[in-house]
Formats: C-alpha cells, structure tokens, sequence
C-alpha cells in the first residue's frame, strides 16, 4: 500500500495485491463493493501492469503532440468517422466551454465493419448486416508515421494489451464483490467479435500558463460522466493536481496523482445496466500536466442491445441495490440513474454516437 495518501479520505485505495490471499479477499471486496456505490471513483494500485510498460508509452507522449502541425492535422479525427486521431488545442468544448487540452485518440486496431444501406461494403461475415449509422465508430486507426515517433505504436499495443487483461481481471473482482457468477459480463467483451477499447493520450497546459488564455482558472476538461464504455482506467503523468470528482455530498473531491497507481472510474453504460449500483461519478480536470488515460469502452456487440435487454443479464438483486438504499434512507427518488440513455434513442450504440456527434 502507497503511503503517498490522496488529500481526500474519501477516494479509496484498493490494493489488488489482496485478492491473490484468502485472509484479504473479502477485505478488498468489501472496499470495492461500497467504492462502487458511494463513490464511483478509486485508485488501485499493485495492479499487474508493469511499470516499464506504462514508462514506454509515456516516454513517447511529448513526441507525438511535438509532431508538425501539418502531419497532425492530416491525422485529425475530423478525418475519421470512428473519432480515432488527433484533436488540436481547446477544438473540444463542454458545457459551452472550451477544454483546455489537445489529445490522441486510439483504439484497439480493427477493420471498419459498416454496412452503408445493406450494400455488402462491410467486411464482417457475421449475419448482422451492420447498416446502423453507429457501426461507424468502430474503425481502424490513424497512426503517425513510424519515422516520426519509432517505437510509438508498439509501446501503445504492449499497453493496451496488458491494461485490457487487467479490465477484465477487474471486472471479474466486480462480480464477485456484488456475489453474481464471474463472467456474467464477459459476454459483452468477449464474443464473436473483437472489442474495440479506446485509448486517450491528452496533454494539458500547466496551471503557471493559464494567464497566456486569459483565465484565472483553466477548464482542461468540464464537468461530464464517462459516456464512451463501462470504465476507465487513468495514468496520472507527473504530479500537478487537476482531476476532481463529485463527491456523494455534491462536493468536489480531489484526486491527485499516486505514482504508479491507476484511478478507476466507471462509465454510462456500467451505471445504465446495474440501475445505479455502480455509480457513473461526475468529474472534471482543471488544467494540469500530460496524462497517458484508457478507456474501457463498450464492446461493439452491445450496439446493438437495447436497456432492456442489457439489463436482463444483471441480477435483480443488482439492479434494486440503489433503490432499496434509498428507501432505507427515506429518501425520494426520481427514478433517473443516468442521462445517457435517452428515450428517443433505443440501443447503447445510438446513444453513445449520439453522445460522440453532441462532443
């Protein structure tokens, strides 16, 4: 356990090193299971993602943002209907305020599956015929050239892969912190067809530079819950503090870097399936430091799925865990648990290319 303590006692510290003990097990899933109700937001450190791995990548981070401007914005994601490239300084904006940031999108690298009008320009052989306008998220990637950054893009994949296999270590810690059978979520990441996570490369400006955009008080992102997947696993750079999140009293927490953990935050989609149990957690990133972020993102087989049936592979006892806390605390509920699955839109593909077209 890190003695480096965050600033706030209410982002716990979640050792994964104590699931591999029977004596810690239960200590750890007893933590993990109340850091998904309340909070939503946790570091875990002793996660099995060698620290050279993650040093590799980061290494190359300044690099491919010192790239020419021409090279990234031949790169840029305007030229990509999966949203995967590079975005330019403060082109973003969130509640009406532009994001302080120029950031890298990457997936993981598959092949463009849509189906323009049942035409047959899809390349998959699966029955689905893909003609859904959010099949197009899912695409290969726009890499920069090996010359220009050597050793980039297989850094990223050593990455990827090791952070993927910890996704689904955790998730199975998950399941069992909430006593259902481990793989009930396996079937949305590990069908037929390959997932596509996401990975996001973003610098921001430090704070000592924030008089160059005339602010007091710089926005490297606003105030937003994860739409793009289930959950996200963070790598904080450096040590600048920035990253805040919403606290159970509506206060903002701070979550500053703890080096060599990961903060975990979960997604639209985790919070929209358990009815709440897991807490989608607000949050927000004053201007900080470069930070290397993965996002686990919603397997492209979910595209498809409406709530409904979504929610029919999560248990009951799963789903009723918020609404049966908030009647003990005599507390009216509203019965909303998420913005991100709106009526008018039926499956979780709609809604997160919705939410992507709305960025």
């Amino acid at each position: 356990m890190h003695t480096n303590q965050p600033s706030s006692p209410s982002i716990p510290i979640l050792d994964l090193s104590q699931a591999s003990s029977l004596s810690s097990r239960q200590s750890l899933l007893a933590q993990l299971r109340e850091a998904l109700y309340q909070i939503g937001f946790l570091y875990i450190t002793n996660h099995g993602v060698n620290q050279s791995t993650i040093e590799d990548l980061v290494d190359k981070i300044p690099v491919i943002f010192d790239l020419p401007a021409d090279l990234k914005k031949d790169l840029s994601k305007e030229n990509s209907p999966h949203f995967l490239g590079y975005s330019g300084f403060a082109e973003e904006m969130t509640s009406g305020k532009k994001d302080l940031r120029e950031q890298w999108d990457f997936g993981s690298d598959v092949p463009n599956i849509w189906n323009r009008a049942g035409s047959g320009n899809g390349s998959s052989s699966e029955q689905e015929p893909y003609t859904e306008l959010y099949w197009k998220l899912r695409g290969p990637n726009q890499w920069p050239p090996d010359e220009q950054v050597p050793g980039f893009r297989q850094a990223y994949m050593k990455y990827h892969e090791e952070v993927q296999q910890l996704s689904y270590r955790f998730v199975h810690l998950i399941e069992e912190a909430f006593g259902i059978p481990i793989g009930t979520f396996d079937r949305f990441w590990k069908g037929q067809m390959r997932p596509q996570h996401r990975i996001k490369l973003i610098r921001y400006p430090p704070k000592s530079s924030l008089n160059n955009f005339g602010e007091e008080e710089g926005q490297g992102v606003g105030a937003h819950k994860d739409s793009s997947g289930w959950l996200t696993f963070l790598y904080q750079v450096g040590q600048e503090e920035g990253l805040e999140a919403l606290g159970p009293n509506g206060e903002w927490l701070e979550v500053p870097p703890i080096p060599g953990s990961f903060v975990v935050n979960f997604g639209n989609a985790f919070e929209a399936a358990t009815e709440g149990a897991v807490k989608a957690t607000v949050h927000r990133v004053k201007v900080m430091l470069p930070i290397c972020r993965r996002f686990r993102k919603a397997d492209a087989n979910l595209g498809s799925e409406s709530l409904i049936e979504l929610e029919s592979y999560i248990p009951k006892s799963i789903r009723n865990l918020r609404k049966q806390r908030t009647i003990e605390a005599n507390v009216e509920s509203n019965g909303k648990v998420s913005t991100f699955l709106d009526p008018r839109w039926d499956t979780l593909g709609e809604s997160q290319l919705l939410e992507y077209y709305l960025k």
